[in-house]
């Protein structure tokens, strides 16, 4: 009777040992699964392309078309991107702000776009004697440069969206001195105001 009931003992003890084998195992595939499933989303996560370009400020250089610049009086050919923005000299190109200039007779154009809205443009201390005008039915303003007297340099902002452009008229002490920039600046900008980008 003992060895029957030892047999027997032995025999439910390895059943509960099975079960209790078999349970843990199928709590380790369940949890290998969800490791499983951890990292296949961690890795669908990494490999879904996610657009990461920034956005671009207008680009004077890239985006005034060469009969613009001829309709101000200037050479299309000495188109010249400034420091700010020039890739080749600073090793960067900026995405929040870009200048280009070209020369005429005895003068130069320079035109700059920057993601700075029209209100910081009003706050510049370089800045003197601001006006509110409107250009070709758009609202813009108009001013003076400390550096430089109204004959010699003058300056127009308008509103781009968040951003500005500022179309500066710069002219030489060589050439006719009747001519004001402060007027001639008005003159110019009306003429690239189309080809600016909206308010």
């Amino acid at each position: 009777m003992s060895q029957v009931l030892g047999v027997w003992c032995r025999c439910v003890g390895l059943v509960f040992a099975c079960a209790l084998v078999s349970g843990c195992a199928q709590s380790t595939t369940e949890d290998l699964g969800a490791e499983q499933l951890t990292v296949l989303t961690e890795t669908t996560e990494v490999t879904t392309p996610v657009p990461v370009r920034p956005p671009a400020v207008f680009d004077p250089c890239e985006d005034i078309p060469d009969e613009a610049v001829e309709a101000v009086g200037l050479d299309p050919s000495t188109k010249y991107m400034s420091i700010f923005g020039n890739e080749s000299i600073t090793g960067v190109h900026w995405n929040d702000h870009r200048e280009c200039a070209w020369e005429g007779p005895y003068m130069w154009v320079w035109i700059a776009s920057d993601d700075r809205p029209i209100q910081e443009v009003r706050s510049r201390t370089i800045a003197e004697n601001m006006r509110e005008v409107s250009i070709n039915g758009r609202a813009a303003l108009h001013y003076n440069l400390l550096s430089c007297g109204p004959r010699v340099c003058a300056e127009v902002a308008f509103q781009t969206g968040a951003g500005s452009v500022w179309v500066n008229l710069n002219l030489s002490s060589l050439g006719d001195l009747t001519l004001q920039a402060d007027d001639l600046v008005l003159e110019y900008a009306a003429l690239l105001e189309p080809y600016l980008p909206a308010e």
